[in-house]
């Protein structure tokens, strides 16, 4: 899979001093003694997370929907958008968590199988490992700048810094490509199970996260505008040091499930694809992977420290290289 879900920084760059919407305390002069002055202040508090302040949330909406009209591409993501329930209603609630349970078919002993909180807006994650995973009951995330894992980096099959953010940008597909950074490109459109739908690629400005080289070509429904597949490459370079990509997967989006006012699919299942050749379109391949999205809430309130390292983690903040 990829590591896209880095772009989600922007927002913290857009949005840095957004402490979900509450007011910065005013300063208030005061007189202390030389003794009272020779205290050191205490460590600013981590920011916590949770649902976000209504002015933050329709100026990010407003931002996104301006440009993303100003073509037909981004304009026919949108309407997707608004389908699957709104980008306001995707961002206010600042949370979600939900269950991830990645099955290789060709590689049972690769599970990933995590449950995961996420900060919509600080881009931070924090997984444990569930039963039935491939790893040692893993903790690892991202807390804004540092990926962490505990008890050891073997201790899961894929690099702490790629899966942090990783599942929750399929899961949070479309609303996820709203994000600053993004280019859409339409493209001609494409029979897949028997429906023609319309099609447009998605990809990023150079220096956009991690991995600014991925891309993804949604299959929109050309009249409800609900996701019904994606096609995507993973570009990410720790394990592509030298540049280049994966071959292209289809993801099926499939098993809509209400979550409040959005719709989220259950199931993203994911298949090779063979490229066009002598003439003919491309075509869905063998399946490679189960993906179950289950136990999904928004909204919740955490901690900033939920998304600290743990004690005795291994923390990194570069990029490790780990070549496919």
């Amino acid at each position: 899979m990829h590591h896209r879900s880095w772009l989600a920084l922007a927002l913290t760059l857009s949005f840095g001093g957004c402490d979900r919407g509450e007011e910065t305390p005013t300063e208030v002069a005061t007189t202390e003694t030389s003794e009272e002055a020779s205290v050191e202040p205490e460590a600013p508090a981590i920011p916590g997370a949770g649902p976000i302040d209504e002015s933050w949330v329709a100026t990010r909406v407003a931002e996104a929907r301006d440009r993303m009209q100003a073509s037909e591409a981004g304009d026919l993501v949108w309407q997707s958008i608004e389908t699957h329930g709104g980008l306001a209603q995707w961002l206010s609630p600042g949370t979600i968590a939900f269950e991830f349970d990645y099955r290789p078919v060709s590689a049972p002993e690769r599970r990933m199988h995590t449950t995961q909180k996420i900060d919509l807006w600080r881009a931070r994650a924090v997984h444990e490992e569930l039963d039935g995973g491939a790893g040692e009951q893993a903790t690892f995330g991202w807390d804004g700048e540092r990926a962490w894992i505990a008890p050891n980096a073997e201790a899961f099959p894929s690099p702490a810094r790629f899966w942090s953010l990783t599942p929750y940008y399929f899961v949070g597909m479309p609303f996820v490509v709203a994000d600053p950074g993004t280019q859409y490109e339409l493209m001609e459109p494409a029979e897949l199970d028997g429906e023609t739908y319309r099609l447009v690629k998605v990809s990023y400005e150079d220096g956009t996260g991690d991995s600014p080289d991925d891309y993804y070509i949604l299959y929109i429904h050309p009249e409800s505008y609900e996701l019904a597949a994606l096609r995507y490459v993973v570009a990410y370079p720790g394990f592509f040091p030298e540049g280049g990509h994966t071959p292209e997967k289809l993801m099926r989006y499939t098993d809509y499930q209400r979550v409040g006012e959005l719709q989220i699919a259950g199931t993203l299942d994911t298949y090779a694809w063979n490229p066009p050749a002598d003439g003919e379109p491309g075509s869905v391949g063998d399946k490679v992977t189960e993906v179950s999205v289950t136990n999904v809430t928004m909204g919740d309130e955490w901690d900033g420290d939920v998304f600290a390292p743990v004690d005795g983690a291994q923390v990194s903040t570069e990029i490790e290289a780990n070549p496919r």
